[in-house]
């Protein structure tokens, strides 16, 4: 099926790309030029919100993971959408969550305006900047605890050997693990400490039965051990495009408020591209 997104201009295709090529799970996603696909369960895009098999499987059956390809079309101010559902019940949530990881559609005027409340001048500004994100507030989580205290190049090799490997070894299930599967995983196999892996195995049996949509169950993974404010603060801007997060205690926004004279309350309710135009910088 081929479903056409329309992108709100100007819209920094290159930085969006940047942020999902250097994150990319072998096996689970890829990135091009101009397109990113990925693998993904469909059943949490249910209308319902529950996982029920879609009407076209046998019950008995393992739900094969579904795929889409998101082309950028520059010229038409769009992304084409290659998506491949089991059940099309799903479709208009799942476009709606690329729109979301993309950033297709925010109000760039709306943006500009509080970057420059908060004090960066014109030239400070990245045109077209946009906040880009992972696939799910589940997803964002695991990827924030496995990366604590290490690079990103450094945590996406172990995803790389860790959900890559699996993804690779078995044809039909290619997607991110489900919080299941994690909190049944044998983390002692993953080249971290001890308590991280526990907390991994934690996050998964919390995920079990907390759906992490809103702002309040995201901030009650605080009660468990190994999850402090950064990574709850990351779950809400990457995991839920929550546009109002400013992570005072990332060790580079630290760094970048010392070269620039900004107040990020004035931004509010945008401080998140606020954390995104200061990270920007500290890549330049």
């Amino acid at each position: 099926m081929i479903q056409y997104i329309n992108v709100t201009q100007p819209y920094n295709w290159a930085m969006v790309r940047a942020f999902l090529l250097r994150r990319a799970i072998a096996g689970v996603e890829t990135c091009s030029a101009l397109s990113y696909a990925r693998f993904f369960d469909e059943r949490p895009f249910y209308p319902d919100a529950v996982a029920s098999p879609p009407l076209s499987l046998n019950p008995t059956e393992t739900l094969p993971s579904s795929w889409f390809c998101a082309t950028y079309e520059p010229e038409q101010a769009r992304f084409k959408i290659e998506l491949h559902l089991h059940d099309m019940r799903c479709r208009d949530a799942v476009l709606a969550n690329i729109i979301r990881v993309l950033d297709a559609q925010q109000e760039m005027p709306v943006i500009n305006d509080a970057l420059r409340n908060a004090g960066f001048a014109a030239e400070e500004i990245t045109q077209g900047i946009r906040l880009p994100a992972t696939w799910s507030p589940f997803e964002a989580l695991i990827r924030a605890i496995v990366g604590q205290q290490i690079s990103v190049t450094g945590a996406v090799n172990i995803l790389n050997n860790w959900v890559g490997q699996q993804a690779n070894t078995d044809k039909l299930l290619r997607h991110f693990p489900t919080p299941d599967a994690i909190a049944q995983y044998g983390t002692s196999s993953l080249p971290m400490p001890k308590a991280r892996q526990q907390t991994l195995n934690a996050a998964g049996t919390f995920a079990q039965n907390n759906a992490l949509s809103d702002v309040d169950s995201v901030q009650s993974l605080l009660a468990l051990k190994g999850i402090g404010p950064w990574t709850v603060n990351y779950v809400l801007m990457r995991g839920l495009s929550a546009p109002d997060v400013f992570l005072h205690n990332d060790l580079v926004v630290k760094n970048q408020l010392k070269r620039f004279a900004i107040n990020p309350e004035n931004a509010s309710p945008w401080q998140s591209y606020v954390c995104i135009q200061l990270w920007e910088h500290a890549n330049t």
